[in-house]
C-alpha cells in the first residue's frame, strides 16, 4: 500500500465526520432551538451571530429539503400516474414535501417560528 491511498483515506475519514458533526449539530438545533438559545440576545454580536448559524444551517438543511422535494415530486407524479389521474391522492404526497421550510432564518433559531420540513398546504383551512 502507498503512502498516497493511506493518506488519502485518513482524510476522507475526516471529511466524513466534519460533514457528520455539522448535520448533528444542525438536527439538533432544529429539533429544539429554544434549548440551544436558551437567553435572548439583542446586542448586535447576538444578532450577527443568529445570522451566521442561521447562514451556515441554511447551507445544510435547503439541500437536504430540496432533494425531499424533488423526490416528493416523482412519486406524486407517479401516484398520479398509477392511480388513474387521482388528483387529489398525488397531492397527498405532493403538498407535504413542496410546502414547508425552505430557509432557516434567525427566527427559527430564537424559537419564534417553527421549522417544517414536512409542508402544510397553504389551501387548507386552519
Amino acid at each position: 500500500m502507498n503512502t498516497y491511498s493511506v493518506t488519502n483515506r485518513r482524510m476522507n475519514g475526516r471529511r466524513g465526520a466534519t460533514a457528520l458533526t455539522v448535520i448533528l449539530f444542525a438536527a439538533m438545533i432544529m429539533l429544539h432551538p429554544g434549548a440551544v438559545f436558551a437567553q435572548e440576545d439583542e446586542s448586535p454580536s447576538g444578532e450577527a451571530g443568529l445570522g451566521i448559524g442561521s447562514g451556515l444551517l441554511t447551507l445544510v438543511y435547503f439541500p437536504v429539503k430540496v432533494v425531499y422535494a424533488v423526490l416528493g415530486g416523482v412519486v406524486g407524479g407517479f401516484t398520479y400516474a398509477l392511480t388513474g389521474g387521482d388528483l387529489e391522492t398525488a397531492k397527498t404526497v405532493w403538498e407535504p414535501s413542496f410546502h414547508g421550510t425552505y430557509v432557516i432564518t434567525p427566527a427559527h433559531l430564537k424559537g419564534d417560528e417553527a421549522v417544517r420540513f414536512y409542508g402544510v398546504s397553504p389551501y387548507e383551512d386552519d
